[in-house]
């Protein structure tokens, strides 16, 4: 997946766990979203989204996980042994709790306390390329010959998750909100392509078709006036940064780490209400439409706005 792809991904995600926890502010989707922002590099935000929860579910070790990572990229490694230790205090034997503590302490040299954990981690997935590559990894001379672990190199073998994707997860259902996230993203293609889905949804919806126009236009001068040098718009427009492996410490969590996610919880399909039956002229159908669309779109912008708002005030009162 090419890092537009994965920013694309990750916005959608967003979206969608927020509209799931403006509806439910005691849903522990916000582990979920607070795993997504931590993989946007928006670690702030992350923090906070986890800490708040954490006030609601104390003893939730996947939330205690998703801190432990955001601890360490942010440098606070001893608050991050904390977190992760508060994990493993409320579930021993949580695989993404072991080997995201291993990692940590494998930053901070302490090699013989991470051997312990991973090889607490093996017998719970003994085939597990991640566990065997990290006890690999550690000094060859502190290893006694019936822990010696041979590499595996079959294809196919499954990854150790704790808590692992939802594989059925319904794809994310394109709306104006959306489109909106892609627009602040500066991803103006995908953006376009949302559009015009729900254009041939609702050919009649004029909003949507001016959205359309305006943004095509917009992408047809950005791109006369980059014509002399070459350069596509989209090549202009800067993008969010996915955390790489710049420091240590995303070095230690980045690199193939069990997924933390929480119970399956379904977002939404329905993208507008349905209108109420009765005898009406084309133009009274269209205006009444558009009015519908407009409505939904401002709810859910609206919960939207008043979460990440809700957000920004918690950071000023830390």
């Amino acid at each position: 997946m090419t890092e537009q792809n994965q920013q694309s991904s990750l916005l959608g995600k967003i979206a969608a766990y927020t509209e799931i926890l403006a509806k439910d502010p005691k849903s522990t989707i916000f582990v979920s979203l607070g795993e997504a922002y931590r993989k946007m590099g928006m670690l702030d935000d992350a923090r906070q989204v986890i800490e708040k929860g954490l006030t609601l579910f104390p003893d939730f070790s996947p939330a205690y996980i998703v801190l432990g990572r955001i601890l360490c990229q942010q440098g606070e490694y001893a608050e991050s042994e904390v977190a992760f230790q508060k994990a493993l205090d409320f579930d021993s034997e949580s695989l993404a709790a072991l080997v995201g503590f291993s990692r940590l302490l494998i930053l901070l040299g302490r090699e013989e306390h991470a051997r312990e954990l991973l090889l607490k981690a093996r017998p719970l997935s003994p085939a597990d390329p991640i566990i065997n590559k990290l006890l690999l990894s550690l000094p060859e001379e502190s290893l006694d010959s019936e822990d010696q672990v041979t590499a595996v190199t079959e294809e196919g073998v499954p990854v150790a998750e704790e808590i692992s994707e939802e594989s059925s997860e319904k794809p994310l259902l394109a709306s104006s909100t959306l489109a909106e996230l892609y627009l602040k993203q500066g991803l103006s293609q995908q953006a376009l392509d949302i559009y015009h889905q729900l254009s041939a949804e609702d050919p009649n919806n004029l909003v949507l078709r001016r959205k359309i126009r305006d943004l095509e236009d917009s992408r047809l001068t950005t791109k006369t006036e980059s014509e002399p040098g070459g350069v596509s718009p989209d090549e202009n427009i800067p993008e969010t940064e996915i955390p790489t492996t710049g420091d240590a410490g995303d070095d230690v969590l980045e690199t193939s780490e069990p997924d933390v996610s929480v119970e399956q919880e379904s977002v939404s399909t329905d993208s507008c209400e349905k209108l109420p039956v009765g005898v009406m002229s084309e133009p009274q159908k269209t205006a009444d439409s558009m009015e519908n669309n407009r409505s939904v779109d401002e709810k859910i912008l609206t919960a939207l706005n008043q979460w990440l708002d809700n957000i920004a005030q918690r950071r000023g009162d830390v």
